[in-house]
């Protein structure tokens, strides 16, 4: 209404141009601050936001890569498709590996060996695990942290697999057990995966062990200290591998 009392009326086709014009500028507006957010990371809240690396050879122009260490101490590293097809493959890796801390250089190289999930579009997250040695909970709570870090950092992925390689089999079979009930997965590959548990995945090699010693006798000779054979070399044992050959050629005349 006017200062004469009168309605003052917007032509239809004015009114239409002025709408769409608005309505225009906030849906740019809207894309703009979804495509920052899709290319930024957020940081997660108590977690230190993961540090931007040089990606492995090959994936230099192909993604943006990233490692960082979560709060129960676990290395872990992070590659980001420039090209994502919105799907990520969380990767348990296999070992179990020495050492009582996390190697950070374990997840790196995980990333190297996978690199073609990531050259096909997929996101890849691994963990190092907060420690070696075997801990088949404790792979797969960590397994599960990283997608937990990926998400804070990156957004819900539009589907998310779990992939385990040899004992990572039985970490991803337990991450499936475990977090498969919240949704969280949406398939699982397990290649050479070890399901058969523990003692029936890594007792044949005692077998081996026992049976090679059976008709060498030279691991241990009969002069050198004994030991159970289960631990493959005593602890305090200065055997190089070239020396291991060495008796290996001795007994089978191969090496």
């Amino acid at each position: 209404m006017n200062r004469s009392g009168r309605t003052t009326f917007t032509p239809p086709r004015l009114w239409s141009r002025a709408r769409r014009g608005a309505t225009l500028t906030a849906c740019v507006a809207c894309m703009v601050a979804g495509s920052l957010s899709a290319i930024s990371p957020v940081q997660a809240a108590g977690e230190p936001s993961p540090a931007p690396i040089s990606c492995p050879v090959g994936l230099e122009e192909k993604a943006t890569c990233y490692t960082g260490q979560d709060a129960n101490g676990a290395f872990y590293a992070i590659a980001v498709p420039k090209r994502w097809n919105g799907s990520l493959v969380v990767h348990a890796h296999g070992g179990p590996d020495l050492g009582e801390g996390s190697d950070p250089e374990r997840s790196l190289g995980d990333m190297e060996r996978w690199s073609v999930m990531v050259d096909q579009g997929y996101a890849w997250a691994g963990s190092s695990y907060r420690r070696g040695g075997y801990g088949t909970r404790m792979a797969a709570a960590d397994t599960e942290n990283v997608r937990g870090l990926f998400v804070d950092e990156f957004g819900n992925p539009k589907r998310t697999f779990v992939h385990g390689q040899s004992w990572g089999g039985n970490v991803a079979a337990k991450v499936v057990e475990v977090y498969g009930k919240q949704g969280s997965y949406d398939g699982a590959l397990l290649t050479n995966g070890v399901l058969g548990g523990g003692s029936r995945g890594y007792d044949y090699r005692v077998d081996l062990r026992v049976v090679y010693q059976y008709y060498c006798q030279n691991l241990p000779r009969p002069s050198e200290p004994q030991y159970p054979l289960w631990q493959g070399l005593r602890p305090t044992s200065s055997l190089t591998t070239t020396g291991l050959r060495a008796r290996l050629q001795e007994c089978t005349g191969y090496a």
